[in-house]
């Protein structure tokens, strides 16, 4: 998607009061200047949201969450960026140009016209008296009943090759329509229907939209399940087969079952487990992981018990984490599915099988004893190696320290040197370091600034007014900010003051909401405006951080000496010497 431009998200936001936007979804009680109100992201007794009209932004002292308007519609209605800038564009009346765009959407919403003719057209077929027979007994046979053939939207591509190709051209629709959508293909011979003799899932958006398909042989056919391809609607790897019905339960939840495969997510749904989805048959993507995060904190993986189901298993640990999402691992008997686990042991019986899932931690180590057994150092060494690739996906600094005292105190080895290979951990299936892979820092991490010590107040101090920045008599660049995350934001602060822009903290926030720093925007905010003597507060700030960084250049300038002697470079260590010496000399 096109990024939208910055002047664009000015208007958006000058034009749209927070008090108001936020007053549609929870009632606001005066408080001052400001507004509170209780938080509509957690459950509280005592209002402790707070609206900062003056500012522009909001945020809770209960949960932490916090931001400017873009930020409040995402977190509120679960929008990516694009998604909220272009709802509130909507209502404010500002117009997004883009003609290419436009065009394009006019090009999505014919195919989706399509798509959804044909997934009516396949709807029919399976409930045909004579012609859905067949599939209508095989579904039956998988326990999988009338009501959930309606919710999921099951259908039915009968054999033979050009009956979808004939239905569709009686009605207008041209093959070249057909196939952009990837429901034909060219042949020697000319057209055919991609999906034939198949039940079909449908693939379905979030709004409701289909998207694609999902095909499963009723005979001998290979593949067994056959999907979409990628068309200008439908990408692999970034829908969830079944969350568009299980949305809601999700998010009642805070927490998805992830199954493999269409008839286990169906079949689940079908037994009373509604927040269920599955990643469409295929490998968990990075996509699906951070799509689920939009609506849950926790997701129980319910894989089937064999290599296949080990191994998407194991994928799935490490995407999930990273995304920042607790991790459960419900065990199935060897050689069951979810869908047969159900049928033999009831919703009850498979309720109780989710509760008993199992974290992370002991998973790992499960499959770490089991692949490396023995017992003798070399086993648990290798054991070790197995489970350090994940846990250095884990977001929480804590929780990594406490997995590796763990995983230590487990295998009989020191928690120093565990800690050590921690450090140098590779992320499962790679090749290459993660520095080396040039990917862009974790957003959780990137989004989470250190809230306290100077960088942090001298940050927020700036927020509550830029001039700061230039006018400090201790000077300080954006070099001697250790923190990335500060750095970023005062970075956002020096390019909108550059180019002659307001620099409130609203403004800020909107340039750092994708990637998800909003909120730390909205504390530092609160933490400029608790600071007593703002500027001799601010003076004090730079001065300590220009002290730390003079500390980190005279450092470094010893190691580099250290490093020419002990590389026998003496016109080297003598040139350093004498900047070293240099860089002294204001000091005495």
């Amino acid at each position: 998607m096109p990024l939208i431009p910055e002047g664009i998200l000015d208007e958006v936001q000058a034009r749209t009061d927070i008090a108001d936007l936020i007053g549609r979804y929870v009632p606001l009680k005066r408080a001052g200047r400001h507004f509170k109100a209780h938080c509509p992201f957690h459950k509280e007794r005592t209002p402790s949201f707070m609206v900062n009209t003056e500012k522009q932004i909001f945020h809770c002292f209960g949960c932490g969450v916090g931001g400017n308007i873009f930020g409040f519609l995402m977190q509120h209605d679960r929008l990516t960026f694009p998604e909220a800038v272009r709802q509130l564009a909507d209502h404010a009346g500002v117009r997004i140009p883009d003609e290419a765009e436009a065009s394009s959407r006019t090009a999505h919403a014919s195919m989706s016209t399509l798509l959804e003719k044909v997934c009516q057209h396949f709807e029919r077929r399976l409930l045909d008296p004579a012609g859905g027979k067949a599939a209508r007994e095989y579904l039956s046979r998988r326990g999988v009943s009338a009501r959930a053939r309606q919710a999921f939207r099951l259908g039915l591509a009968p054999s033979g090759w050009q009956g979808l190709l004939e239905a569709a051209k009686a009605t207008g629709v041209s093959t070249e329509e057909l196939e952009a959508a990837g429901l034909v293909i060219k042949g020697r011979s000319g057209y055919y229907d991609r999906f034939r003799h198949r039940l079909m899932f449908p693939i379905v958006d979030l709004r409701g939209r289909v998207v694609g398909f999902g095909g499963r042989s009723l005979d001998a056919q290979e593949p067994k399940y056959l999907n979409s391809p990628e068309t200008p609607l439908y990408t692999k790897g970034r829908h969830l087969f079944g969350m568009s019905q299980a949305k809601d339960a999700v998010i009642h939840a805070k927490a998805a079952v992830v199954v493999e495969g269409y008839f286990d997510c169906v079949a689940l749904a079908d037994g009373g487990v509604a927040h269920v989805v599955s990643p469409l048959g295929t490998a968990l993507t990075v996509e699906q992981a951070r799509l689920l995060k939009r609506y849950a904190e926790q997701a129980i993986l319910a894989f089937d018990a064999d290599a296949a189901g080990e191994q998407g298993t194991l994928r799935g640990i490490d995407l999930l984490v990273e995304a920042g999402l607790q991790v459960r691992v419900a065990q199935l008997p060897q050689g069951m599915d979810p869908d047969e686990y159900l049928g033999a042991y009831g919703r009850q019986g498979l309720e109780q099988l989710l509760d008993r899932s199992k974290g992370i931690f002991d998973v790992l180590l499960e499959t770490a004893l089991r692949r490396h057994p023995g017992g003798d150092t070399e086993s648990r060494v290798q054991a070790a190696q197995f489970v350090l690739p994940t846990i250095a996906r884990v977001p929480s600094a804590m929780r990594r320290s406490e997995y590796v005292r763990l995983l230590a105190e487990r295998l009989r080895l020191d928690a120093g040197a565990v800690a050590e290979e921690l450090a140098k951990a590779q992320p499962r299936g790679s090749a290459a370091p993660r520095a080396a892979q040039g990917g862009s820092p974790r957003a959780d991490q990137a989004a989470r600034p250190a809230t306290r010590g100077p960088e942090a107040l001298l940050t927020a101090l700036v927020l509550d007014d830029a001039a700061r920045w230039t006018r400090g008599s201790e000077p300080v660049s954006l070099g001697d900010i250790t923190d990335p995350a500060l750095r970023r934001i005062l970075a956002v602060v020096c390019e909108l003051a550059a180019a002659g822009l307001s620099a409130s903290p609203a403004q800020v926030a909107s340039r750092l909401s994708e990637e998800g720093q909003g909120a730390a925007v909205a504390e530092l905010v609160e933490l400029a405006g608790a600071t007593p003597s703002k500027d001799e507060a601010f003076e004090d700030c730079a001065r300590r951080i220009r002290a730390a960084a003079r500390t980190r250049e005279l450092a470094a300038m010893r190691e580099q000496i250290q490093t020419a002697q002990e590389a026998g470079h003496e016109a080297e260590v003598q040139r350093l010497l004498a900047a070293y010496q240099h860089e002294l000399a204001p000091q005495r």
